[in-house]
């Protein structure tokens, strides 16, 4: 098996919309910012879980092994030991340098979640730092890395059944739609069995999917995506007049009629249309420092979004030339564009 897809594309640059969205709700919502409603219904997270299931799925049949694991490690690992080392100074900043060594060993467990699949985990120490979670958004690096693990088991499963991944998105999609009541006790201070399981693809995992059918179809979406922006009309209304599981259009849990003529209209962005060439990602440091930035300033009572909008793409530029790139520089080629 195998996926292609044009090289030439928007990818990068949607990838980059997508995280500036992410930073603006964010800081508006901390900062007690308006934005225009528009913006909250072309939200970052699905989108990037749905460009995930595309790419990453194509990268696993095209360098399957070692180098697939290799290649996800190197883009992801460095600028998020960075990230982690810049979380703990607004933690210092905001107790002090002396609280690193009143607190080690809750920094050091802090720092080690971080850095591997706990990035939801917030220790007592950092509940009066800024918002209270010193980087909160990482929760949906955790989701990644944990689909990055499942797509060989995928890819395996696939060539003894057909119709895996159909199968898995509907399993996912229920446990979506039926989870928030179905798992609604709290095992863990505040926190309900759905809130962990929130964590993983086997409640955002439809969307990853989502993405996966649309690699592994892709010569038979390419003559459809002229039509895509047609969907416009039909998110519009949902927009005004959906709700629910199947036309919410607001926050992350879009419907699955919404996310559909999304996804439709992404597909037509990133193949569709032009392509405009980046020379540089700042997609994945935007979105991994706009939490820490935001927490910052509100220590330091500053809280303006027109200093956290550029002093996290400032961060996001530090950790691109710095980190990410000479990083990525080791990475081997996975991907088998048509062109």
């Amino acid at each position: 098996m195998s996926a292609t897809f044009p090289r030439n594309n928007n990818l990068e640059l949607l990838r980059l919309i997508f995280a500036t969205q992410v930073v603006l709700v964010h800081a508006a919502e901390h900062f007690g910012y308006y934005l225009p409603l528009a913006i909250r219904h072309f939200p970052g997270v699905p989108a990037f879980f749905f460009v995930s299931g595309f790419l990453i799925y194509a990268s696993y049949l095209n360098s399957p092994g070692r180098r697939y694991f290799e290649n996800r490690f190197l883009r992801l690992f460095p600028g998020l030991v960075f990230v982690t080392f810049g979380g703990a100074v607004v933690g210092l900043i905001a107790h002090g340098w002396s609280d690193l060594s009143d607190n080690f060993a809750s920094y050091a467990v802090w720092f080690l979640a971080q850095i591997t699949l706990g990035q939801a985990y917030n220790p007592e120490i950092f509940r009066d730092v800024g918002v209270g979670v010193v980087n909160g958004s990482l929760w949906t690096l955790t989701t990644e890395i944990l689909f990055y693990f499942i797509v060989p088991i995928i890819v395996w499963m696939e060539r003894r059944f057909r119709f895996t991944v159909i199968f898995l998105l509907a399993l996912s999609f229920f446990v979506y739609v039926i989870g928030p009541y179905l798992f609604s006790d709290k095992i863990y201070r505040e926190k309900t069995i759905y809130d962990f399981i929130g964590l993983t693809p086997i409640a955002w995992g439809w969307m990853f999917a989502v993405g996966i059918l649309s690699a592994k179809y892709f010569d038979r979406l390419q003559p459809w995506l002229k039509y895509m922006p047609c969907m416009v009309l039909p998110m519009v209304l949902m927009m005004f007049f959906g709700d629910g599981i199947l036309f919410g259009s607001s926050g992350n849990r879009l419907g699955l009629v919404y996310f559909s003529c999304y996804v439709g209209l992404v597909m037509w962005l990133a193949f569709g249309v032009p392509v405009f060439r980046l020379n540089f990602d700042l997609s994945y440091g935007a979105y991994i420092w706009h939490m820490p930035i935001i927490n910052l300033l509100l220590v330091l009572a500053v809280p303006y979004i027109w200093l956290a909008i550029p002093l996290t793409f400032l961060m996001a530029v530090l950790s691109w030339f710095l980190v990410e790139k000479p990083a990525l520089m080791l990475k081997k080629q996975s991907l088998n564009p048509i062109t």
